[in-house]
């Protein structure tokens, strides 16, 4: 019967979501991108909140603009779109012009937001003790801390709440990726006045990834709730059709490999809405709210993992998942080497997702 029902019962889950606020659009958005959670007509359903929430009013967002940046609208941009573009869970992004005739791309948070989330949050976390309270009266066995979760959760929303830490965050990637970024910014900060624009030719720069861009962004018209970055003009990657997708597809794991095992900082939300193909055919990286880091030692690790994954080498893979912490320091080899052996080697042989599943089946 859920099965006969799921796709009507996916919408008014993607519904409640929406009517619930920001930060259970939030928890939806992050649970589109996990078909091993959520089956195909959930994610769909789902997937429509990564940058299709209801807009709030416009006058609002001019409202925001002007008081974050102290001053007319005009003073900053020749015009600015009637309507928003993208409307998500915390903000919403409008297309404008500058004097110079460059395009821009404004993000405005939405209004009330932190108190909003403030509040989610605090019954969230209330909940998430009463159920951790029940699971280590009946299920002891289970592990998971829930209210740790929810605290790690809850501290990465609070970041993105904070338009400079992502301008922060966009600058370390773009630094990493785009030959020249770094130099480029700097540059124009030593010598240029306090609201200069970011260099025109900053969109010509090339990557160090081949085919990868990294919009620049104007920070002297970026504020805790407005974010200006340089417009990307192209489509959705998951919209594309399916040679360009494959096309792509080891453009973006060697951009994402360059900022994990490289650079120790890497783009953490990079669903459907945020990878765009470019007009020009490169992948587009946008939106930089939610950034991890990695130790260097953890970076080691994983290089290690890999390499031990791939000789089929599972007692070593025991070990640097130890030292990862996604297994514990008594985890008992006899019973795990096997079940690596059996759940990874099909992986191994390679093939894509339906050959690694009719592998698994079979053994």
């Amino acid at each position: 019967a859920l099965q006969e029902n799921d796709a009507e019962l996916a919408r008014d889950a993607r519904v409640i979501c929406e009517q619930l606020g920001p930060t259970f659009i939030k928890l939806a958005q992050t649970l589109s991108v996990r078909p091993d959670v959520l089956p195909p007509s959930a994610l769909a359903e789902l997937a429509v909140l990564q940058d299709s929430v209801v807009p709030f009013e416009t006058s609002v967002a001019i409202d925001i603009i002007e008081k974050e940046l102290g001053g007319p609208l005009g003073a900053f941009f020749a015009s600015i779109s009637e309507e928003p573009v993208a409307a998500a869970s915390l903000a919403q992004v409008y297309k404008a012009e500058l004097d110079d005739g460059r395009s821009v791309a404004v993000k405005v948070q939405r209004p009330q937001i932190l108190e909003q989330v403030s509040k989610d949050l605090y019954v969230l976390r209330r909940a998430a003790e009463v159920y951790q309270r029940l699971i280590d009266r009946f299920a002891p066995q289970q592990k998971t801390n829930y209210v740790d979760l929810l605290n790690e959760w809850a501290v990465g929303f609070y970041t993105e709440l904070d338009f400079r830490s992502e301008i922060d965050n966009l600058n370390a990637i773009r630094d990493v990726l785009v030959e020249g970024a770094r130099e480029e910014r700097l540059g124009a900060h030593a010598e240029a006045p306090a609201h200069a624009e970011a260099p025109a030719h900053a969109t010509h720069a090339a990557t160090t990834v081949d085919g990868v861009y990294v919009p620049y962004a104007l920070e002297e018209l970026c504020t805790a709730r407005v974010a200006v970055t340089e417009w990307i003009d192209g489509v959705k990657l998951s919209t594309c059709a399916p040679h360009e997708i494959k096309r792509l597809t080891p453009v973006a794991q060697e951009a994402f490999l360059v900022q994990l095992l490289e650079a120790g900082i890497f783009h953490a939300d990079p669903h459907p809405g945020n990878l765009f193909r470019k007009d020009d055919g490169q992948l587009a990286i946008l939106d930089f709210g939610l950034v991890a880091r990695v130790r260097s030692e953890d970076q080691d690790t994983m290089i290690n993992a890999i390499v031990h994954l791939a000789n089929k080498d599972f007692p070593s893979l025991v070990d640097d998942f130890i030292d990862l912490e996604i297994l514990p320091r008594d985890t008992s080899r006899g019973t795990v080497v096997p079940l690596m052996d059996k759940a990874l080697s099909p992986y191994i042989a390679g093939g894509g997702a339906k050959k690694f599943e009719e592998r698994v089946r079979k053994s």
